[in-house]
């Protein structure tokens, strides 16, 4: 037996699941971008392993976790459901930064070359 509504928790873990879904193309585009503006230094390799960590966690992670919010998200009280909400707001925001952060990187340095 599958039990779901709609609240809060269950919204969070669709766009959770969605975002997953959207974070494993863009993390590889990231890991790109930065390789085709690598300098060489141990700096740039230590992000370079980071993105390559990050990557499936965050598509697993995302999946995993907004299945469970979307299925068992009707057992949360209301507090705990706006607590959710706001963590997945904090984490979308903090990863969608990223993305945008090293695309406006690249794009600076093709405008500069």
């Amino acid at each position: 037996m599958v039990n779901a509504s709609l609240n809060w928790a269950s919204i969070c873990g669709i766009v959770l699941a969605i975002w997953g879904l959207i974070a494993a193309p863009l993390a590889i585009a990231q890991l790109v971008i930065f390789l085709q503006r690598n300098n060489g230094d141990s700096t740039s390799i230590l992000k370079i392993i980071y993105i390559l960590l990050v990557t499936p966690l965050r598509f697993i992670g995302s999946l995993l976790i907004g299945g469970i919010l979307f299925f068992q998200g009707w057992r949360l009280d209301p507090i705990l459901q706006f607590g959710m909400f706001g963590l997945v707001f904090l984490y979308l925001s903090e990863s969608a930064f990223g993305f945008l952060r090293d695309l406006v990187k690249l794009l600076q340095s093709r405008r500069n070359t």
